[in-house]
């Protein structure tokens, strides 16, 4: 835990960060500075000072021809628009989240009972967490998973969960899944026996969480989680996604 866990990241970093994402779309060339400062309606030096960031966290690539569309898009594969603003909204709050915590952060999306991890920002105990990009877990397993399922209606949850085989539901995991509507997830041993995972529901199938080995940490972060949570929904609701 650092200091910063009581900062506030500016909400406007999140209408920078998708116009910059945006300024993307239909581009099969590179962009450069001026071209995306122009299609983001962001002052120059605004729009350098993202750009320098996006590329580190390698959302975006720069080379002599400008700026392109990175790993972190690239891995986003063939899924529809709505997921690919997803997590280019979710992305300055994931963050943050990670700045101020250290742990390992994710983004998750449900699909066909399965909690598909969309994005991940490692901390130092990034590989003790066997997630990447695009690693599927069935969603009851996992804190990730179970947040996720919380932002859906009773009926929906059952449908989800009809796609998972060999595993029903008992009274105890319908009681957890009642808790998390109101509050966040914690769970032990998700991905490794020492990790601690929080995780909070941002509707939308959607989910967001840290992992780590720290229990005063998981358990200080949780008003984090759920606030950061909260802040990516309002996004969205503005996005119209």
């Amino acid at each position: 835990m650092t200091a910063a866990l009581s900062d506030t990241a500016p909400a406007s970093m999140l209408d920078r960060f998708t116009a910059i994402i945006d300024a993307f779309e239909d581009a099969s060339a590179g962009l450069t500075l001026d071209q995306i400062a122009a299609r983001a309606h962001l002052p120059r030096s605004t729009t350098h000072r993202i750009l320098d960031q996006l590329v580190r966290l390698q959302w975006l690539t720069h080379s002599g021809r400008g700026y392109r569309l990175g790993a972190r898009t690239s891995a986003w594969g063939a899924g529809d628009s709505a997921d690919v603003r997803l997590r280019s909204v979710a992305a300055p709050v994931l963050h943050e989240m990670q700045l101020r915590t250290g742990a390992v952060v994710h983004l998750g999306l449900l699909d066909r009972g399965e909690i598909v991890h969309l994005d991940k920002l490692g901390g130092p105990s990034a590989r003790q967490v066997p997630t990447s990009v695009g690693v599927r877990i069935p969603c009851h397993r996992v804190a990730l998973g179970v947040a996720a399922l919380a932002g859906l209606s009773p009926e929906d949850v059952v449908a989800e969960l009809n796609h998972v085989r060999g595993w029903e539901p008992d009274a105890a995991w319908w009681g957890e899944l009642h808790k998390v509507r109101r509050r966040v997830v914690v769970r032990h041993g998700d991905y490794t026996v020492p990790m601690v995972s929080v995780a909070a529901t941002i509707g939308s199938r959607a989910a967001i969480g840290i992992v780590t080995s720290d229990r005063v940490l998981a358990q200080r972060c949780q008003p984090l989680v759920s606030a950061s949570a909260a802040r990516i929904a309002r996004a969205l609701a503005g996005a119209n996604i």
